[in-house]
């Protein structure tokens, strides 16, 4: 009397079966897992965010940095604006990294508007023209781009006599 296949094979259909389980099932955790470390990568980011940016609450005076009008000839640069300046361009950078690896979520082209904005108040365009060297061509490239993509502001009023 013949056995059959499925009776003298058994365990290597238990084996296949038990592989091909085990790569679905890697593959939704590899996708759950993904989506965890993009939630905590915003996270992390937003939590940087806000922490950089309540320097401007806690320190009044560096709220200066964003006036779309200032003069740097009447109104020179203070030391503690230029390194507040310098933190906020390191983490343009951080953004841009993050987003350019496609884990962000913050789109891109949210992050350039944003940029662009930014780097064509006269302050932070004067500490980006310093320390633009020292940042990879790459993210030069995007910070230039997003600047040339932004409508002019108009100028500050003229105070007249009369």
């Amino acid at each position: 009397m013949e056995v059959g296949w499925w009776w003298s094979h058994w365990h290597e259909a238990l084996e296949a079966v038990g592989i091909v389980g085990g790569l679905l099932f890697t593959g939704v955790t590899l996708r759950h897992d993904l989506q965890a470390r993009k939630i905590a990568e915003y996270l992390t980011q937003s939590t940087e965010h806000r922490r950089l940016w309540s320097h401007l609450q806690r320190r009044p005076g560096l709220g200066r940095v964003l006036e779309p009008h200032r003069d740097l000839n009447q109104e020179p640069l203070r030391p503690g604006e230029r390194r507040f300046l310098e933190l906020v361009v390191t983490h343009f950078h951080t953004g841009w990294l993050i987003a350019q690896s496609g884990h962000s979520l913050v789109p891109l082209g949210v992050l350039a508007t944003d940029a662009g904005y930014f780097f064509t108040l006269p302050v932070p365009a004067a500490v980006w023209s310093e320390v633009r060297p020292m940042h990879q061509p790459e993210f030069v490239a995007f910070v230039e781009r997003a600047v040339g993509t932004v409508t002019p502001r108009p100028a500050a009023p003229v105070a007249t006599k009369g």
